[in-house]
């Protein structure tokens, strides 16, 4: 069994070694490994913050608009991929605002699911019956 605060990083290891594989190689068998690092690290992710949520799952599927559960999922993952692909593979300076606006919008929609996902239900004060209280 691993220690909790190893367990807790791996997806974020895995997540930031992909992402300095892919920003600091270049070649196709490096873009691969790199892709395949950070997929792992966000299904790794997505899998424990589905797991952890603790709001209701009626609630969930309420709001959760048209998307397909594992597309809505990896939407910030492929935002901040397609951001450094784009950073990485190409030599037209002028693709990098795009990739800078893409890194932006993949950082900030994970972090606000990341929050989004740290509400816990409140928990019932047990009391005595008031004929009960002396």
């Amino acid at each position: 069994m691993l220690p909790a605060k190893l367990y807790e990083t791996l997806p974020y290891a895995y997540i930031a070694v992909g992402s300095a594989i892919l920003l600091g190689i270049n070649s196709w068998l490096a873009v691969v490994s790199g892709l395949l690092m950070v997929f792992a690290g966000a299904v790794i992710w997505v899998l424990r913050s589905d797991n952890r949520r603790s709001d209701i799952k009626g609630a969930r599927n309420k709001y959760g608009g048209v998307l397909p559960f594992w597309f809505y999922e990896m939407l910030p993952f492929s935002y901040c991929i397609v951001a450094m692909l784009l950073f990485t593979g190409s030599d037209n300076m002028y693709f990098y605002p795009s990739a800078m606006i893409m890194l932006v919008v993949g950082m900030q929609l994970w972090l606000l699911r990341s929050s989004y996902r740290k509400h816990q239900r409140p928990v019932p004060v047990k009391t005595r019956p008031l004929r009960l209280r002396g």
